[in-house]
């Protein structure tokens, strides 16, 4: 998977992903902190507006559906119970 942050536009295996602007969002709070664990906290802020708000639940179902769109790329996105999420590179043999 890479990101071109000029662009704002992220690909997998040279096909560019089609994803809904909080998903981007989700994604991009991910990557810029690759192999570091992500809170929810800070992932719902990155969604956030002055005038909205994400609940728990929502930021679940982005994470779900991130990863049914990045299953095969060379990342994912794991789930550290308590803690938030972690994007990391998988070993591909």
């Amino acid at each position: 998977m890479s990101y071109n942050s000029n662009s704002k536009i992220f690909s997998s295996r040279g096909v560019d992903l089609n994803l809904t602007p909080r998903e981007h969002a989700v994604l991009e709070a991910l990557i810029r902190q690759m192999g570091k664990t992500v809170s929810k906290r800070h992932l719902a802020d990155s969604l956030c507006t002055l005038n909205d708000s994400v609940s728990p639940k929502a930021l679940e179902i982005y994470i779900l559906r991130l990863r049914k769109k990045i299953e095969n790329s060379d990342a994912q996105i794991i789930t550290l119970r308590g803690l938030g999420y972690m994007l990391t590179y998988v070993a591909t043999s």
